[in-house]
């Protein structure tokens, strides 16, 4: 049995419709539509998981070289050298930093106590109330059997937006990076 199509009651397509049902059918280009769709939100993700490496590179680098800069403090040649924050920052610090970190950027905080009890609650937070950096600005290396707390703060620009990494940390987007060592002096 043949299947026919009620005549219409004196109804014709506009010429809108029938160029919709013509583009319904048509499939050619739907793969370029689609991956137009896809392709930015594809690559910012791939983008973020890349800044992401970086960030944990650069992060890993700055512990490593305050590890090797605070030895300096721990063995007691930056006290008998008279060496300056300044010095103990440009020279001791930034020389080993990877490319991605800028020596400008960097802020060193020096503290010393008496023992390690001491140290709980006299640190100064580098993030106010208002997610905001508020880099500490210390300086004390210390004297023989001294414990100590070397700090390193970097301010990083974080390029893709905080919605793919979660790992903004302060309000203007950025994330700051951290090492922190704490020893006692040797008796030098």
């Amino acid at each position: 049995m043949e299947q026919t199509k009620a005549p219409s009651a004196g109804k014709k397509e506009s010429r809108w419709i029938k160029s919709t049902k013509r583009f319904r059918k048509d499939r050619k280009g739907i793969a370029a539509i689609e991956m137009s769709l896809i392709a930015w939100p594809f690559i910012a993700v791939m983008f973020a998981i890349l800044e992401q490496g970086v960030v944990f590179f650069a992060e890993f680098s700055l512990e490593h070289n305050v590890a090797q800069a605070a030895r300096q403090i721990r063995t007691g040649e930056v006290l008998n050298g008279n060496i300056s924050g300044a010095a103990f920052k440009n020279d001791l610090v930034c020389p080993n930093l990877p490319i991605t970190l800028k020596c400008d950027n960097l802020v060193v905080d020096v503290r010393s106590f008496v023992n390690f009890a001491d140290i709980a609650g006299q640190l100064d937070d580098p993030v106010n109330g208002d997610d905001e950096f508020a880099p500490p600005n210390n300086w004390q290396p210390g004297q023989t059997l001294s414990v100590m707390v070397v700090r390193a703060f970097y301010e990083w620009d974080m390029l893709t937006p905080a919605v793919f990494t979660k790992m903004d940390t302060l309000a203007n987007g950025n994330r700051l990076l951290s090492a922190t060592m704490t020893f006692r002096n040797e008796p030098f």
